[in-house]
């Protein structure tokens, strides 16, 4: 599997890409967002355990970004999904 990483105030960020379009990343192919749409929200959303997907979510407005920490400590996040709700 393939990852983009972007860095941003510190954190870390990953980004996975699309399996079936490897030039483009999950977050583009499904929900048409950019690594700077997820970013943007993850700094200036509110964010909550979502314990249905066992993972934070980040909501801004009607947009979500869900994510983990690969490593806390080190402020790598993993973004899942960023999506319209």
């Amino acid at each position: 599997m393939a990852y983009k990483r972007v860095r941003a105030k510190g954190t870390t960020f990953v980004f996975k890409y699309e399996d079936d379009h490897p030039e483009l990343l999950h977050i583009y192919v499904r929900h048409l967002k950019e690594p700077d749409d997820a970013i943007y929200i993850f700094f200036n959303g509110q964010t909550t355990w979502n314990s249905g997907q066992d993972l934070w979510q980040t909501i801004l407005g009607n947009e979500v970004v869900w994510w983990f920490w690969i490593n806390e400590n080190d402020k790598v996040a993993m973004i899942v999904s960023c999506f319209d709700e």
